[in-house]
């Protein structure tokens, strides 16, 4: 079997590139919330209207999020086939990236909206996602990508059956990771925390202005997020990388945590209570998204990573769409407007969501084993046997092989 060699010069450049993609292709939801209000007040829109713009906007399969979802789900698969040793910490720095997004852009968001208006500030948006395009083309496959790519272009030129029927095993082998009923049950999770995140950006700006806080000080609290995510993040890397420290246990932990501060977010009447949280909701979200490659792998294998990771953002996605759903129910029956909807229901429903989803989680603490997953499939005939006994020796020796490389 050829070997495409790993030159270790290009990684600080994956590193790069997938920090400045989140940066600016996945910044978008940090400032939903100004948007929302910025769209409330230039079109006479109801708050359910709006916040159908904002889901549909941040979600992963609709519009502008599909441009997201492929940015996103790109930088982080290609960072994970790259790194073997000190993945969490090479995901980590990488998506410290939305962590500085969350610092910088509300402010500049809010002076862009004051400067150039609504319309001038999407333009200024979409000239920023354009650039994504740039840093994707500088991160080639890697090894590990380029021989499995090889070896199923082989094996499909080896199969005696129809082209159709070679498409229909790509799509089965792509829909694997749904066999492990752990890995459907870390969709589900990710399906309730995104639901509980798109109401905390969506409504954060609002909650925050109805209780007496200025705009531009709910910009400040926006960016107070940003510096506990950029640690949270950093911390998470860190700490997952350690054996001792299950990146399991983190992400249940963290979870467990944002939601009880969440449960009691109407207690914070002063700027200084509102800062702490708003620091501590960056702290204990921003470190979830580096661990969602690292279990995804845990629960899949790193050979269905892409696919896992796909499907796994596709239930984020969804969960996102849920929200404008969640804001007619909430909504007052003698008006659609924004004012009547209960903000303190809206986060304790997001503080709940995330309690439960911790609760979720925790059902995948059984972690699954690769050789039984491998060997699950015997009874189906020899053919499939050798199959997956083929497809665990080349994990093996690929892992092998980028540890000593």
């Amino acid at each position: 079997m050829q070997r495409f060699y790993v030159y270790p010069s290009p990684q600080w450049l994956i590193v790069l590139c997938g920090f400045l993609c989140c940066f600016l292709g996945t910044s978008i939801p940090y400032i939903s919330g100004i948007i929302h209000l910025e769209i409330l007040e230039n079109f006479e829109i109801t708050d359910v209207q709006a916040a159908w713009a904002g889901s549909i906007f941040n979600s992963m399969f609709m519009l502008s999020g599909i441009s997201q979802s492929l940015i996103y789900t790109g930088f982080v698969i290609s960072v994970g086939y790259y790194f073997d040793k000190g993945r969490s910490i090479a995901i980590g720095m990488v998506t410290c990236g939305c962590a500085v997004a969350m610092i910088t852009l509300p402010p500049i968001m809010d002076q862009c909206v004051l400067s150039f208006g609504i319309h001038g500030t999407f333009r200024l948006i979409g000239a920023a996602f354009s650039q994504c395009a740039v840093f994707g083309a500088l991160m080639r496959p890697n090894s590990v990508e380029m021989n499995r790519k090889k070896e199923n272009i082989t094996s499909i030129s080896e199969e005696s059956f129809d082209n159709q029927l070679g498409k229909g095993k790509s799509v089965v082998n792509c829909l694997s990771a749904l066999r492990s009923v752990e890995f459907v049950l870390f969709c589900i999770c990710t399906f309730c925390w995104n639901v509980s995140y798109n109401i905390s950006n969506l409504y954060f700006p609002k909650y925050f202005k109805i209780n007496g806080v200025s705009k531009l000080d709910v910009s400040y609290l926006l960016s107070a997020t940003g510096i506990g995510n950029l640690c949270g993040r950093f911390l998470v890397g860190l700490a997952a990388s350690d054996r001792k420290i299950g990146s399991r246990l983190l992400h249940f932990g963290q979870f467990s945590l944002i939601g009880i501060f969440t449960l009691f977010l109407p207690f914070y009447k002063n700027f200084t209570s509102q800062f702490l949280y708003m620091a501590a909701f960056g702290l204990y979200t921003g470190g979830a998204w580096i661990l969602q490659a690292v279990i995804v792998v845990e629960l899949v294998s790193l050979s269905n990573l892409a696919s896992g990771y796909g499907i796994m953002m596709l239930c984020g996605g969804l969960g996102q769409l849920v929200v404008p759903l969640l804001a007619e129910v909430l909504d007052d029956s003698t008006n659609n407007n924004i004012k009547d909807i209960d903000l303190s229901k809206a986060f304790t429903l997001s503080g709940s969501l995330y309690i439960i989803s911790a609760m979720l989680f925790a059902l995948t603490a059984r972690k699954p084993s690769s050789k039984s997953n491998a060997l699950a499939t015997t009874s189906h005939g020899d053919k499939k046997i050798t199959s997956n006994a083929n497809d665990l020796s080349y994990e093996l020796e690929m892992e092998l092989f980028i540890e000593k490389h």
